[in-house]
């Protein structure tokens, strides 16, 4: 495999051609698209959001699939295609999500710029990385257009992301026995350290059946679901084990009508993390066990709450993204592209958040994530990119589909 740049000056030809757009065209399109809310459950925001990139692309003649979300609760998802790319062909897949975590009522809407920085709802998390995916193709097509004529690169752009990617989830299994490696351009890290590695997920609700009573004149008829569930929070959270990565945390919780009454209902919500598959798995089986017997190895149970019945429901909603020797190779790949175009390199810290890398390591697919621009804040009003960050980006990517696209 190469691992150095073959052409100085084709990477030269592909900056000039990104320094060349970028002013006049790539920050004008990327306040668009930014200045377009797509929080997560605004449909409509979201697919007009989609739509400013579906312009974009058919401009640079990639053709378009839209796969529906069969619930209707998601915009459409996008598998852009270059024009080189068969409907069969197994090819890298450069990956993405239009939608945000900041909805219209939080009123921060605008993008704003002040120098090298530039603000606005999901200008790092990830538009700007959408953005360095297509322009990247657009300096191709411009600098060498035999290059780009002959690339076979599909591009997949989702809107449910920021809740789990419940929807897509199907898309990415769909996809994956066509796709050879991803490049997954959430937002950049610190000193332009690449991932390689993030905790999976999964989300629980545990749910307790009591009986209810008049607290007063019937108490002991009662059986109390809030109680039981108490029980249960501890056993819980007694599951994490920081040495091995996993993390257990009762996030929410919720039960009872009134306070004269003994609860009949009581439940919580579970959010867990973990470093691996089997450690996933290990947890899973626990949290059901609840289920058949929720009391094991809890000592002094009152006998009234023996009676509840214990119902989980929920799983793992990503997987861990597990760092695969492939996905190494790929990083090996990256990173000379990513040097020669002014980035530094290396491999960053295990990462807590999940992204769809998660999906396609564990269906098989080598990633590296976090190949957006570099910021700060995302999720939080604060958030930002730099612009210096997203113009090296863009530049890095154009001259890897140039030379390493057969990945």
């Amino acid at each position: 495999m190469i691992t150095t740049p073959r052409d100085a000056d084709l990477g030269a030809a592909l900056r000039r051609a990104v320094d060349d757009d970028f002013e006049a065209a790539q920050v004008p399109w990327l306040r668009r698209v930014v200045d377009q809310p797509s929080h997560t459950h605004a449909r409509a925001d979201v697919e007009a959001a989609a739509q400013i990139v579906d312009d974009l692309a058919a401009e640079l003649g990639l053709s378009r699939t839209l796969h529906c979300d069969p619930q209707g609760k998601f915009a459409d998802h996008r598998v852009y295609a270059t024009p080189a790319t068969g409907a069969d062909d197994r090819c890298l897949a450069l990956v993405g999500h239009i939608d945000t975590v900041f909805p219209r009522s939080l009123g921060f809407l605008s993008f704003a710029r002040d120098g090298d920085i530039v603000r606005g709802p999901g200008v790092l998390d990830m538009k700007s990385g959408i953005s360095s995916m297509l322009f990247a193709l657009r300096a191709l097509r411009c600098a060498a257009p035999a290059a780009f004529a002959a690339l076979r690169v599909r591009a997949v752009i989702v809107s449910d992301e920021e809740v789990g990617s419940p929807s897509s989830h199907a898309l990415y299994d769909q996809l994956a026995p066509r796709i050879s490696a991803g490049l997954v351009f959430e937002s950049g890290r610190k000193h332009d350290l690449i991932v390689t590695a993030r905790k999976g997920g999964g989300v629980f609700t545990v749910t307790v059946h009591g009986k209810a009573a008049h607290s007063g004149n019937d108490h002991q008829a009662g059986v109390n679901a809030i109680h039981a569930l108490a029980l249960l929070v501890g056993k819980i959270e007694a599951m994490t084990d920081y040495p091995r990565g996993v993390t257990l945390n009762v996030g929410t919780i919720e039960g009872g009508t009134a306070k004269n009454t003994v609860p009949e209902r009581a439940s919580c919500q579970v959010d867990a993390r973990f470093e691996t598959v089997a450690d996933a798995e290990q947890v899973t089986a626990a949290i059901q066990d609840l289920a058949r017997d929720p009391f094991a190895g809890l000592a002094q149970v009152p006998d009234r709450l023996r009676a509840v019945r214990v119902e989980v429901s929920g799983g793992v909603t990503r997987p861990p993204m597990e760092p695969i020797p492939a996905s190494q190779r790929l990083r090996a790949a990256y990173e000379p592209y990513a040097a020669a175009s002014g980035l530094q390199i290396g491999e960053a810290e295990l990462q807590g958040g999940g992204s769809d890398a998660n999906l396609l390591v564990a269906l098989g697919v080598p990633c590296i994530d976090g190949l957006g621009p570099h910021g700060e804040y995302f999720h939080q009003v604060r958030e930002w990119c730099s612009l210096a960050s997203l113009r090296n980006r863009t530049a890095a990517l154009a001259w890897f589909l140039a030379e390493q696209s057969a990945f």
